[in-house]
């Protein structure tokens, strides 16, 4: 990647609302099982180390409104948790991933990936187009994909997520 301004990989937490990270989270944790089980293991494994209930030595065995909780708290607070769980989150969303990808793509946007890794200095790239609001962003896709449905936030999520840019003007997905 060349040198840009990068911002934190929590700084994603501004753009996103609390209960669509809940479902967000909710989704991953409900739909690990459909992964490969590697992933699985890894994603055990990491659930592990970044995510503390109070109680539970194995916080994968407490309930899942309490990991959903727990899990939240270190997805807003410890940068490495975020590259992993979106990361994981667009493995269970492939389909959805690809198109925007490919969409992004033919509109010439550049550093694009459906998985990253924590880096110490490597964040999202304070970059975003001028005048791409959400709403335009959304509109302009479903015209490029019109046989595709999707949930709004889900696309810009995965939008933000795959182009590894985040706007500075705009807040909640």
């Amino acid at each position: 990647m060349p040198d840009k301004e990068y911002l934190p990989y929590k700084a994603i937490n501004v753009f996103i609302d609390q209960d669509y990270l809940e479902s967000v989270l909710r989704n991953i944790l409900t739909g690990i099982d459909n992964l490969p089980k590697e992933d699985q293991i890894e994603f055990a494994k990491f659930f592990r180390k970044y995510v503390t209930i109070l109680g539970f030595r194995n916080p994968a065995r407490a309930p899942v409104p309490l990991q959903v909780n727990a899990y939240a708290t270190a997805f807003e607070g410890k940068d490495e948790v975020v590259p992993f769980t979106l990361s994981v989150w667009t493995r269970l969303h492939e389909d959805l991933a690809q198109k925007a990808q490919n969409w992004l793509e033919s509109e010439g946007w550049k550093y694009l990936a459906l998985e990253r890794k924590y880096e110490e200095s490597g964040g999202f790239i304070a970059e975003w187009p001028k005048k791409l609001t959400f709403d335009k962003l959304v509109k302009n896709f479903k015209k490029a994909n019109p046989d595709v449905e999707f949930e709004r936030n889900d696309l810009i999520l995965m939008v933000l997520w795959v182009s590894g840019q985040l706007p500075k003007e705009q807040s909640d997905i």
